[in-house]
């Protein structure tokens, strides 16, 4: 256990011995790989569709940052189907090293569509959205992912079977909800850092303006008192 008491749950942590209340198991036990998508999706055609390209997949945060909505007409058919809770993994090259993957939440209607070049995993009743979302996305998984790339040069891509013979650590519910707090706690703390550095640097980058809009006229006004 990490000096902030969550568990390690790298590979590497894996090959040490687990606590007596967890069990190791593939993540094609605790998920359901790329679900299919009902017959009836009890829409109208023209209705607004949540539509996820990889682009609105924040790779820092590890959301989706920029979701858009097109009528589900266009988007039914020839796209990736997810629904709420869903974790989606990108699957090609550099995305998935990248950390392209997030959890579907918020969805209208429930449901939504992506692009083909996301993994579906939906999780079971005996783990969490979030113990997946946080394991898949570890640096050590996603590194360990590229030697089992498939495709040419350029568009490789992470089969499915990687993911269902994935081994991970499965805690208890109620202990992997306590992880995936403090996780999103500490997330949170991250972000907020981040958007205060990116707040001073864009304030530093406005310093030079700012100075010459607040010296210029005075340097105009004393010019213009020599001039007379």
């Amino acid at each position: 256990m990490s000096c902030t008491g969550v568990q390690d749950i790298s590979p590497t942590a894996q090959a040490n011995a687990l606590p007596a209340d967890w069990r190791r198991i593939k993540l094609g036990e605790a998920c359901e790989l790329n679900p299919r998508r009902p017959a009836d999706l009890s829409r109208p055609d023209g209705d607004l569709t949540p539509f996820v390209p990889m682009e609105a997949v924040d790779e820092i945060r590890g959301v989706i940052a920029r979701p858009q909505l097109r009528a589900l007409r266009d988007v039914r058919r020839g796209y990736t189907y997810f629904a709420e809770n869903d974790v989606l993994f990108a699957k090609i090259t550099p995305c998935m090293q990248n950390g392209k993957h997030a959890i579907a939440r918020d969805l209208v209607g429930g449901f939504g569509f992506g692009t083909t070049e996301f993994h579906v995993l939906r999780p079971n009743q005996s783990i969490v959205p979030e113990w997946v979302h946080f394991f898949v996305r570890q640096p050590s998984v996603l590194e360990n992912a590229k030697a089992y790339f498939t495709g040419a040069v350029g568009q490789q891509r992470v089969p499915e079977s990687y993911l269902t013979e994935l081994e991970i650590p499965l805690p208890p519910i109620q202990e992997q909800q306590r992880i995936a707090s403090i996780l999103n706690e500490q997330m949170a703390a991250v972000e907020r850092a981040r958007a205060a550095a990116e707040a001073q640097l864009e304030a530093a980058k406005a310093l030079p303006t700012s100075y010459l809009r607040a010296v210029l006229p005075a340097q105009r006004r004393k010019g213009g008192r020599r001039d007379r």
